[in-house]
């Protein structure tokens, strides 16, 4: 199937950068917070999926940014004394599939320039459009469906989808195979093959009878609450 989404990479500019957890708590998740806090809806805001998972500041000259000193910070109802960056530089990567947020409309909601109790500036914003070549999800949920009894391992290959989307693309199957097992009271479980140890692909793969590759997904359909370890014994 044919699934096309956006692409955008950001720059956030900060004159006083604290370590606000608004930036620095669950980072992976910036972007969606971001937009759900700026009116977006939590379930276009889930149709996000940022691909950078650490938030690194860096200065005007791309190196790594480091205290230029302390100030008072409003915190949670009370004020501290906290380090600050001056002038860092955050840069996010995420792909929106489906939102139906303009590349204008991200733009806008970007140059609003607050997160939590900082300020910042949206220095450089770029899109592309990108098309991804993916296995059909609701087929592949369908047919996972039939074989789970009670459990049933699958996998699927991203090797047609562009690196730097490969993540992006993991959250997106993870979104809509969960979605679907929600519905009917199943369980599902959605590995990147590049996330687990060596002994777990292994065991994975002596299930399966075939070789994982760095583009490879295991997917774990179950009746009831499984894990990858429960799969990979003996």
């Amino acid at each position: 199937m044919t699934v096309r989404s956006d692409f955008y990479q950001i720059v956030l500019r900060f004159p006083r950068l604290f370590p606000d957890p608004a930036v620095f708590e669950d980072p992976i998740h910036l972007a969606n917070r971001y937009l759900m806090g700026n009116g977006i809806p939590r379930e276009k805001a889930d149709l996000v999926h940022q691909t950078t998972d650490e938030i690194v500041p860096v200065d005007d000259r791309g190196n790594p940014s480091t205290a230029s000193g302390t100030a008072k910070y409003p915190f949670e109802g009370r004020t501290i004394l906290a380090e600050y960056m001056t002038n860092a530089n955050i840069h996010l990567d995420y792909a929106d599939f489906g939102t139906g947020l303009t590349p204008s409309d991200h733009s806008r909601l970007w140059t609003k320039g607050k997160l939590g109790g900082l300020r910042f500036e949206l220095r450089e914003s770029n899109h592309q459009a990108q098309t991804l070549n993916i296995p059909d999800v609701s087929e592949l949920y369908r047919i996972l469906k039939e074989r789970a009894t009670p459990n049933t391992l699958s996998t699927i290959e991203l090797d047609n989808v562009p690196e730097r989307m490969f993540r992006a693309g993991l959250a997106y199957i993870q979104g809509r195979l969960r979605a679907d097992a929600k519905a009917d009271g199943l369980e599902v479980e959605v590995y990147a093959a590049s996330d687990l140890s060596a002994s777990e692909k292994a065991g994975l793969e002596r299930r399966l009878t075939r070789e994982s590759s760095k583009s490879t997904i295991f997917v774990i359909l179950s009746r009831e609450p499984v894990s990858k370890s429960e799969l990979t014994v003996g």
